[in-house]
């Protein structure tokens, strides 16, 4: 029999059916992802945070700050090791040191301002050790280039030798040089600074209060001391002559002498440090104008093995090839 009419087969109606219930199924789940991404997406971030959080307070140093742990965490390692270390060896080496040497290195430290924290033992550990090492050095040379003539060999040995002796020396000689130069150069701007507080009706000491306060250098530093010292008990004027033999400097010197007479004759201490500032600014001038004097004869040697030869060849160098060009036709 044939189907009958408005009836559909059961596989078509089922097929059919389906077919909406799958794009529901998918837009169901389409949805369902759409929420649970960002949800899910939002806990990991803010668990990431947390973690991060919980990692930074972990990893934050539970010490007090200003405490006395903080502060040695504060020092370098030359300071907390190597300082320590060093000085404890130097301990012993002075006792079989000559005491005029070793007075000798206190006195350059002192007006080297004791650069890297340095004391007398630490230095003389140091000096003995870089001497160790040109001992080494100067063998080392010999031994490798033993085959070589001797003209060759042992002046290299004793200049590497010289240089393991004089290292430490000469490093501390030119530290004292440049802390000299750069005290002799600050000294009138901070002399002005001590009239200015002195005319105010500041006393002497707090006239160097103050010039500490505003200054950074050298001199300030020393300045700084002789306060300290004061405070301490020593006397105003072993005070500031202990200044002018730690930092020999000429100029100091002559402003110690001039601040002892006034403090022994009673003169006005403004009067005595005005003076003391023209006579310093007359000095600069001076120095100034004899460095400027000089420097004719110190271009002399770079004009005469520098300048010259390169000129010479610029210009002659073209007329020589072409004389020699024309000696060579001629055959000459």
């Amino acid at each position: 029999m044939g189907r009958a009419a408005g009836f559909r087969p059961i596989e078509e109606t089922t097929a059919q059916g389906l077919v909406p219930m799958f794009l529901l199924y998918a837009i169901a789940g389409l949805i369902f992802v759409g929420v649970a991404i960002p949800i899910v997406g939002v806990y990991l971030e803010s668990r990431s945070v947390r973690v991060q959080e919980r990692m930074r307070k972990l990893q934050k140093p539970r010490i007090a700050p200003g405490s006395p742990i903080d502060r040695e965490l504060q020092r370098s390692l030359w300071e907390r090791a190597v300082g320590p270390a060093l000085a404890g060896i130097g301990q012993s080496l002075l006792k079989t040191t000559p005491g005029g040497a070793v007075e000798q290195a206190r006195i350059k430290l002192e007006r080297a301002g004791n650069p890297a924290s340095l004391d007398v033992a630490t230095f003389m550990v140091i000096r003995a050790i870089s001497m160790g090492i040109g001992i080494m050095g100067a063998l080392a040379v010999i031994t490798m280039w033993r085959g070589a003539q001797p003209l060759h060999v042992y002046p290299v040995a004793g200049l590497v030798l010289f240089m393991g002796v004089a290292a430490p020396t000469s490093f501390l000689d030119s530290s004292i040089k440049q802390r000299q130069y750069q005290i002799t150069k600050s000294m009138p701007d901070l002399i002005d600074l001590l009239v200015v507080s002195a005319e105010a009706g500041t006393g002497l000491d707090g006239a160097l209060a103050e010039v500490v306060k505003r200054k950074e250098g050298p001199l300030p530093d020393e300045f700084e001391r002789v306060l300290t010292e004061i405070r301490l008990g020593k006397r105003r004027s072993e005070a500031w002559q202990d200044l002018a033999e730690r930092c020999d400097v000429e100029d100091l010197q002559n402003l110690v002498a001039a601040l002892h007479q006034a403090e022994d004759l009673g003169v006005s201490i403004a009067n005595t440090l005005r003076a003391q500032a023209d006579s310093l600014r007359t000095r600069r001038t001076m120095r100034i104008r004899a460095a400027a004097a000089t420097l004719s004869t110190k271009m002399l040697f770079p004009l005469i093995f520098c300048i010259f030869p390169a000129l010479f060849v610029i210009v002659l160098g073209p007329g020589m090839m072409s004389i020699m060009t024309a000696f060579t036709d001629l055959g000459w």
